[in-house]
């Protein structure tokens, strides 16, 4: 990839292939080359990514700034935090893995806390050995993720460690986290495509009504 996607391009990108546009249509609209558009779905198993928020619980940059301000000023940690409102020890973890007082800068702790929050977590069946060792016992008998999901939910009900969306299953299967599940069990799925596809808008009825809106499956961010 020559340069980087914008997020305004990202966005388009995932909308028309949603809609079911052709991968070289997308990157001649774009002015991309079409290696780059398909290197983008493959880098996501063909799942469009799930849009990162700042959880209300983490501090803003507003208040990073504030906290640098009041560094600056002399105050004592506690103080700052009182004044946000926040616990002291929010305030004081926060300083301490930015530099501590004398190196705490605001706009670069916001931006180490905000690619931290980005980087990909963990899914649940590579977190979960026995969990994941169900599913591809399951998967290995040719079971449907939606089959092995409902199962699941009717098997362990009064345990919801040992349950998992079918949506989950399809993006560990192509994501391949580590510690996911095994790559050749994806020729086990009906559709033995190495990507996930999108399942694009139907035309609308004669009588008005759209038959099926389809759906997007999103990551976990």
């Amino acid at each position: 990839m020559s340069q980087r996607f914008t997020e305004a391009e990202i966005t388009e990108v995932w909308e028309r292939r949603q809609a079911g546009e052709l991968t070289r249509l997308i990157a001649r609209r774009l002015g991309r080359n079409g290696s780059s558009i398909r290197r983008l779905f493959e880098d996501a198993g063909g799942v469009r990514p799930a849009r990162c928020h700042r959880a209300e619980r983490n501090l803003s940059l507003v208040e990073r700034e504030e906290i640098s301000r009041g560094i600056a000023g002399g105050e004592s940690l506690r103080q700052v935090a009182g004044r946000l409102g926040r616990a002291p020890s929010t305030v004081s973890r926060e300083v301490a893995r930015n530099g501590g007082r004398r190196r705490y800068r605001a706009h670069r702790a916001d931006q180490v806390a905000w690619g931290r929050a980005r980087r990909p977590k963990a899914y649940k069946l590579a977190a979960n050995r026995r969990l994941r060792l169900v599913v591809e016992d399951r998967l290995a008998d040719w079971w449907a993720p939606e089959q092995i999901s409902r199962w699941l939910a009717r098997t362990y009900a009064a345990d919801e460690e040992m349950y998992v969306s079918h949506e989950t299953i399809y993006l560990t299967l192509f994501i391949q986290a580590r510690g996911g599940l095994k790559r050749e069990l994806t020729q086990h799925l009906r559709t033995r495509r190495a990507n996930r596809r999108p399942q694009t808008k139907r035309p609308v009825s004669t009588k008005g009504h759209i038959v099926d809106k389809g759906h997007d499956f999103r990551a976990a961010c």
